[in-house]
């Protein structure tokens, strides 16, 4: 089997990935959102599996109903294995329709997949934290 030690530079560039993920959703940008994750992209959000372009309108949805989210990614483990990669991160931020917007904590994780173009996101989770935990 190659080797392919894992790089600060491939670190930060998973990071940039996760990060321009919710840039991108946050501003309801598709273009943005769909350089970021492969073409068999899942999610398992809301208790549901959700494709790219499910994920991205839901977010989108939301938005157009109101509704804010603000994401806090915090710091990231990264485990690197040539092509692909894991990340792990606690997401602490808020979402609500104003003025009630709450605290809100989630559990996050995504696999990641390296391309000519970089990492993308093939696989992303997010749990909500139970309040008692946030």
């Amino acid at each position: 089997a190659a080797t392919c030690p894992p790089s600060r530079s491939d670190e930060r560039a998973i990071e940039r990935t996760v990060h321009a993920f919710y840039h991108a959703l946050g501003k309801d940008d598709r273009r943005a959102f769909d350089a970021t994750v492969t073409r068999d992209f899942l999610a398992v959000d809301v208790d549901k599996k959700l494709t790219a372009p499910e994920l991205f309108d839901a977010v989108a949805a939301s938005h157009k109903a109101g509704r804010t989210i603000n994401w806090g990614v915090g710091p990231m483990t990264i485990r690197i294995d040539c092509q692909m990669a894991f990340a792990r991160w606690d997401n602490v931020g808020s979402a609500g329709v104003p003025p009630a917007i709450a605290p809100r904590s989630w559990w996050e994780s995504a696999v990641l997949r390296r391309s000519s173009t970089g990492w993308r996101i093939e696989f992303f989770h997010s749990t909500l934290q139970p309040a008692a935990t946030r």
